[in-house]
């Protein structure tokens, strides 16, 4: 069965009774749909899709949920595929859980100091931002890696904290006037000076709005705001706002949590996005091992609260990066399948896989069932075991650009000048010009003596014979 309307969350859970059928996903593993009859839910990862509301691959209806966006009340049209959102939720009917809140929380927002394409980050007030292939987007930018964003652009990020910055689940423009803010937990607090910093940032709250909130201390998670640098890295806070990371669940509630490790004390004792995690003999560790566990590895958990508000995790799921990209026109659709074909390749779509319509219609509740044959799309996310085939983590659609380039990225293999293979598609670089990963020039020779096993991306044309002809290669590792 594929259908959106999937908890993932895998294994038994006290108080979860869990509807019958199954689904594959990128995870690896099969899981039944839906939930019922559960205490509550809370859910926090980023957001899917619309119709409902999609998060972590499960549906929540919304209708009436209160949304509060940045501290201020909101609205589901405000939200945004890709905002790390967290959702409190009660059993609905049917594989539909009903939302009663639904909360979103900008990370970052500041002036772009320094790009490194070479390590795929940003430098924005002094934190350092790690875009990867699942991180979404705003209309308007591109590429959608670190490449697309220029120093100076003022930016706002969401996504999962790490010990220097953040793992981007998404990046947009900052709208002209929008206050500068950074949001994360307290460290270095001097009331003397009036200054605490949040990671790499600084933050002086001499001129804000009220003082400190009462018992703040380090540790204390806030949202500083204000629309004055002192420095590249200094905020000048006009209003700190004391708030909860993660909400506390209730004992016996289920909770998936997507983020980056916080706090490791090992394997079995961690923090997720500052969610205190217990991991047990019966834990299952997805796409991965316990081993993997470490400081700032992006991974979600899944499992029950106790009466602690801990999360005793039934599974544990690294997430894997996502190397692939595949750009061009739709050629088939399979719909039982829920997968489609582009330039050669089969990409498989999931509960997971996140939605954003960029194209003319910017269709709001875009999902498989909208896409049609000639739709120029981008997919991004992982290969699968089968050859000329991947899954999608973030699946994209486009006007057809001019000129119509195909454009694939993979590990490369079964490198020979002048050919190597990308997601079982064989690449001729015959006549291409090639670049590094801060985008200098290669000589084919240079290129080909260190393409094998390294990320490589390449545009070109679609020969009748399936073989992209690549107008231009890059390292892009």
């Amino acid at each position: 069965m594929r259908s959106r309307r999937w908890l993932k969350t895998a294994g038994t859970l006290a108080l979860a009774l869990l509807l019958s059928g199954s689904y594959c996903s990128w995870r690896g593993y099969y899981v039944p749909g839906g939930l019922q009859n559960t205490a509550s839910v809370i859910s926090v990862g980023p957001v899917g899709g619309f119709a409902s509301v999609f998060v972590n691959g499960s549906e929540f209806a919304d209708s009436g949920a209160t949304v509060t966006i940045d501290g201020a009340a909101g609205s589901e049209s405000e939200l945004l595929v890709g905002q790390l959102a967290t959702v409190s939720a009660a059993p609905g009917s049917g594989s539909i859980a009903t939302a009663s809140a639904i909360a979103t929380t900008t990370k970052l927002v500041g002036p772009v100091t320094a790009i490194d394409l070479g390590a795929a980050t940003v430098t924005v007030l002094g934190q350092t931002v790690t875009i990867t292939g699942d991180t979404s987007i705003a209309s308007g930018v591109g590429p959608t890696d670190a490449g697309g964003l220029a120093v100076g652009a003022i930016v706002a990020i969401d996504g999962y904290r790490t010990s220097t910055g953040l793992i981007a689940s998404r990046f947009d423009l900052a709208a002209a006037g929008r206050l500068f803010q950074v949001a994360g937990p307290v460290a270095n607090l001097n009331t003397a000076a009036q200054t605490f910093s949040i990671n790499g940032t600084a933050v002086n709250y001499s001129s804000a709005s009220g003082g400190l909130p009462a018992q703040l201390a380090d540790g204390s998670y806030v949202v500083a705001t204000g629309s004055t640098l002192l420095d590249s890295v200094t905020l000048s806070a006009s209003q700190v706002t004391a708030q909860a990371e993660v909400p506390l669940g209730a004992s016996g509630a289920s909770g998936t949590v997507h983020g980056a490790v916080t706090r490791f004390g090992s394997a079995s004792d961690f923090d997720v996005g500052g969610q205190t995690v217990a991991t047990t003999s019966t834990t299952s560790f997805i796409n991965g091992v316990s081993g993997d566990v470490a400081p700032d590895v992006e991974l979600e958990v899944a499992g029950s609260y106790d009466s602690s508000g801990n999360l005793t995790a039934t599974t544990v799921t690294l997430a894997p990066a996502a190397n692939v990209r595949v750009a061009g026109p739709v050629q088939s659709l399979d719909t039982v399948g829920s997968t489609l074909t582009v330039a050669g390749i089969t990409i498989g779509t999931d509960a997971e896989t996140r939605w954003d319509d960029r194209g003319p219609t910017l269709l709001r509740t875009f999902a498989f069932a909208n896409l049609s044959v000639g739709d120029w799309v981008i997919a991004r996310g992982v290969a699968s075991s089968t050859p000329a085939s991947a899954s999608a983590h973030v699946l994209e659609r486009y006007a057809t650009p001019s000129p119509a380039t195909i454009e694939l990225q993979d590990v490369a293999g079964n490198v020979a000048n002048p050919t190597f293979t990308l997601t079982g598609i064989t690449v001729s670089a015959v006549g291409a010009t090639f670049t590094d990963v801060n985008g200098a020039s290669l000589t084919p020779a240079g290129f080909f003596g260190q393409a094998n096993g390294r990320l490589v991306r390449a545009r070109g044309a679609l020969s009748a014979s399936g073989v992209l002809v690549a107008a231009t290669v890059a390292l892009r590792d």
